[in-house]
């Protein structure tokens, strides 16, 4: 039975990964569940943008209790999460978890998943976007900025995302996962 059991009232899905893709965060060893967090830069903007052509999932290995404080903080006072998934969501595959994009509920040419970790997307790998690790050190990072590019031009000249993928294939390489960044030339 699929996650989400009633139509998109968009024409695609985004599914958003949150550790080291929209954010960073440290925990201090002194306190349990305290630490630092870290926005991408970019992000409250590259959502806002995302919202116009892409109900957004956001789909974390890590649990509820754990995400959904940071989540909520993400948001603060906008609503930009469609739907949120967690550990529980995931299937255990090669002792890691894997974000099985057949499980949502949406069709596979419809959507988009952006990770850091391409093996958490390895069974559809086609509608992957693999982004360069967020470790919240890189003020200048530019990487949500060049996929929001990328994912607009998707959205506005692909039916099928997985072509849009393939055809911005170098782009993805070159601006979004890569670890060069625009200000540092």
């Amino acid at each position: 039975m699929p996650y989400i059991n009633y139509p998109c009232k968009k024409k695609f899905t985004l599914i958003l990964d949150l550790d080291e893709t929209l954010i960073s965060f440290k925990i201090d060893n002194k306190q349990e569940n305290k630490g630092i967090l870290k926005f991408r830069p970019g992000l409250d903007e590259f959502l806002q943008n995302m919202k116009k052509f892409y109900e957004i999932i956001v789909f974390t290995s890590a649990t509820k209790q754990y995400a959904d404080p940071i989540e909520n903080e993400i948001e603060n006072n906008v609503k930009y999460f469609d739907f949120r998934f967690y550990r529980q969501h995931a299937i255990v595959y090669d002792n890691y978890f894997v974000k099985d994009l057949s499980r949502i509920g949406r069709p596979l040419d419809k959507m988009i998943i952006v990770d850091n970790m391409p093996r958490n997307y390895k069974l559809q790998k086609e509608n992957g976007i693999m982004i360069k690790p967020y470790w919240g050190e890189d003020e200048y990072d530019t990487a949500l900025i060049s996929l929001g590019e990328i994912l607009n031009k998707i959205a506005c000249n692909f039916n099928d995302v997985r072509e849009g993928i393939l055809f911005y294939k170098d782009d993805i390489l070159n601006q979004v996962s890569s670890n060069f960044s625009k200000t540092q030339k």
